[in-house]
């Protein structure tokens, strides 16, 4: 049977595709049964999918016989990307002594395992197995070549899966910390294209979607949230006729170090909080000075500057010098992990809801 490598790519975006993919690559191989899966086990995540494999035979191996199993040091041995049949360890008085091939490899006619470790790195683990049965023989020299031509291209493909879980999660979260934080959010790519918003925004910023967020207003203050890493003020007029917008931007680099050559592709590279600072806001003070550990008069200079925006007559107004209030606001910086004004401002609108009158 022939097997396109187009077949691999069209599974890497679409992961119904590959219980077809195994068994069409096994059939191609001439293998009775297969495995491919990938997984990561901090965010536990991935997936298995096998062809060939008798149902009872998995549950018990899963129950009994993968901690009897004297193939599987040896095969997580294997060099990342290489392909290496088990033939020749399956003729070793290790393994044919061993309880596992007495009653486990024997009775189903296993003969050989030409099997691949796709992705051995922190964070993802990938894998291939293809079980040939007798009376098929062990695999060729030549068939193992095959696989291995085969082998970058299922790696980028579990690669694609894993970036595409990634995102989606990325994007899930993010969504989630928006609705919160009575914010929106926008996901761009690396090249600041914008790949998703709010439905929200898309009016009233005059966004379009799949196209850079432009050098305007917005977009430049966007590429300063997302380069300098602080949070951004800015006001946009979103047409002739209306009224100004005041938004606060923050922006977070999305972790896509495990993806290889995949970091700059067309998936989320940051997501960029944007949060409409001219509506009223019942702020709860009281919670973020429990919190934070406040002192009350910390918690007044707090309120006094988010409430006036003007930190220069704080002392002014609550009957103390200007040195002091500005310590005191020093401090409020250091319990609360901020280090500017408007850190400080976008971590206390998260303790706010819009109000509705």
């Amino acid at each position: 049977m022939s097997f396109g490598i187009e077949e691999i790519y069209e599974a890497a975006f679409d992961r119904t595709r590959f219980p077809e993919l195994i068994e069409r690559l096994g059939a191609a191989m001439g293998a009775q049964a297969g495995f491919i899966g990938w997984s990561d086990p901090d965010r536990q995540v991935g997936f298995q999918f096998q062809f060939g494999n008798d149902p009872v035979w998995l549950g018990r191996y899963v129950e009994t016989y993968a901690a009897l199993d004297v193939l599987l040091p040896h095969l997580h041995a294997i060099p990342e990307g290489e392909c290496r049949p088990a033939w020749d360890l399956m003729q070793t008085p290790e393994v044919r002594e061993s309880r596992f091939y007495r009653e486990y490899l024997a009775p189903q006619g296993i003969v050989d395992n030409l099997a691949v470790n796709l992705i051995k790195r922190p964070g993802i683990i990938a894998s291939l197995a293809l079980l040939r049965r007798e009376p098929a023989g062990r695999y060729t020299k030549l068939e193992c070549a095959r696989l291995a031509a085969l082998v970058p291209h299922l790696r980028r493909a579990i690669y694609i899966q894993s970036h595409l879980v990634r995102a989606q999660e990325h994007a899930a979260a993010d969504r989630a910390f928006a609705g919160s934080a009575g914010s929106s959010v926008l996901l761009l790519s690396a090249e600041h294209v914008l790949l998703e918003a709010a439905p929200a925004l898309i009016p009233l910023l005059h966004l379009r979607i799949g196209e850079p967020i432009g050098e305007g207003v917005l977009g430049n203050a966007i590429a300063r949230a997302i380069t300098q890493g602080e949070p951004v003020a800015v006001e946009v007029v979103p047409g002739e006729d209306a009224s100004p917008v005041r938004v606060l931007l923050e922006s977070r680099r999305l972790d896509t170090s495990r993806f290889g050559d995949l970091a700059d592709g067309p998936a989320a590279s940051f997501a960029v909080h944007v949060t409409r600072v001219d509506l009223p806001r019942a702020i709860a003070f009281d919670a973020i000075g429990s919190l934070y550990g406040l002192t009350t008069t910390e918690l007044r200079v707090l309120k006094d500057a988010v409430d006036t925006g003007d930190l220069t007559a704080i002392g002014d107004r609550q009957g103390m010098a200007r040195a002091t209030a500005r310590t005191h606001l020093h401090r409020i910086y250091e319990k609360t992990g901020t280090r500017s004004f408007a850190g400080l401002s976008s971590l206390v609108h998260r303790f706010g809801t819009i109000s509705s009158g």
